[in-house]
């Protein structure tokens, strides 16, 4: 092993120590939550604590002491510097499905209006367009796609193949959650564009995973969550409107600022009294993200996840259901064992050694995420109980 490899090793290992994950666990679930570093949680709590304590200090003539109601341009700020947008393209929301919703019930969208989407979307990423349809009389299409998707190509033939003269809206992810497929979106958006097609990204899976650049990507809209992979505490997420788009959007949520038309971001951010100790756990999530550095860290991620996928390649009976094409894959890798469910991989693989992937049902087996506190030797603690599993029927 190169001295390189040895001070990376090191490194990784040091990252893994600011988490307060127990040693004799193994974490694997991060496509659902991510584990939250000692600092992130110190904030929290420490937060909380002086809310419970100090109430009384608050006279209102400084900053609240909730979230909610005022803009905390600052950690939009950071938000922005992470995306490549302006903090005024940024709100605040819970999660991404709030999100989501916000630009499903915003735009004016007429009877026969289409929407296009993809048939292995997230409830949280389809919900708000069937109450739209149903509510409104709008066609919500979802084209089907291959799982696993073979090439990027095939994505861009499918969706462009589908646009037609009555499709208003193109909404997709960027990862796919159940597969982990990266979707081609930039070629998406700028195909859209030509036709006048808003385009809204499903971005709960990447932010904290892969490189994401609105000013690169060109979509109209895109919304996430902050607590899966860049380790923020739950009820963060955000939504990002293209600033000469934002006004198409009508506020879902309406406080004082419903009609501020100069902030975009502050006015679909207002939304009534919030946890402001969270929104303090996701200012420190970003600090610790870009302190780490954000390409490293995507790195990482990407290193563990081909790692998986190559020994998975190992053993018989397997199906992998993450494209093996290397520009459509990071963190999640989505398998199963020839004969076997879900939730059997997923309690065989606790029971023998503590791993905690998750379940994805029947037929696909389990989703493993592989994030910056894992490492390979938990990887090989996997594969090894699969070819256990696999030689045993």
């Amino acid at each position: 092993m190169s001295e390189r490899k040895t001070e990376e090793q090191e490194f990784w290992e040091k990252v893994r120590a600011e988490f307060l994950l127990d040693p004799g666990q193994v974490f694997f679930n991060t496509g659902t939550l991510g584990a939250m570093p000692r600092r992130v949680f110190d904030r929290v709590v420490n937060h909380l604590r002086l809310t419970a304590e100090k109430i009384a200090d608050w006279d209102y003539y400084g900053p609240d002491w909730i979230s909610g109601y005022q803009p905390w341009t600052e950690i939009r700020e950071k938000v922005a510097r992470l995306l490549n947008c302006q903090a005024k393209e940024i709100a605040l929301t819970e999660n991404a499905t709030a999100g989501m919703n916000y630009i499903s019930n915003g735009l004016d969208l007429n009877p026969g209006d289409e929407v296009l989407g993809t048939d292995q979307e997230h409830p949280g990423g389809e919900s708000g367009w069937k109450l739209k349809a149903r509510r409104s009389g709008l066609v919500y299409r979802q084209l089907p796609l291959g799982k696993p998707i073979n090439s990027p190509q095939e994505v861009i033939e499918t969706f462009v193949g589908a646009m037609g003269p009555k499709t208003r809206v193109l909404a997709v992810p960027h990862m796919i959650t159940g597969s982990g497929a990266i979707l081609p979106v930039k070629e998406l958006c700028a195909e859209a564009r030509k036709r006048g097609i808003f385009t809204v990204i499903d971005g709960a899976q990447t932010v904290g995973q892969i490189k994401v650049d609105l000013k690169e990507l060109g979509c109209d809209a895109y919304y996430g969550s902050f607590h899966k992979w860049l380790c923020a505490p739950a009820g963060n997420g955000f939504l990002y409107l293209r600033q000469d788009r934002a006004a198409e959007v009508w506020t879902t949520l309406a406080s004082t600022q419903w009609d501020n038309q100069e902030d975009h971001g502050f006015r679909l951010s207002q939304r009534g009294t919030g946890n402001l100790s969270l929104l303090f756990g996701l200012d420190e999530a970003l600090d610790f993200h870009f302190e780490l550095g954000p390409e490293r860290v995507y790195a990482r991620i990407k290193e563990l996840g081909d790692y998986l996928r190559t020994r998975l390649l190992e053993i018989s009976r397997i199906r992998i259901f993450t494209p093996l094409h290397p520009e459509m894959a990071a963190g999640i890798t989505v398998y199963n064992l020839e004969g076997l469910t879900g939730n059997f991989i997923q309690d065989e693989l606790w029971n023998r050694g503590r791993l905690r992937p998750r379940s994805m049902g029947e037929v696909y087996g389990v989703r493993q995420s592989t994030h910056i506190y894992n490492s390979f030797e938990e990887i090989d603690r996997t594969v090894e109980i699969l070819k256990d599993l696999a030689g045993a029927k």
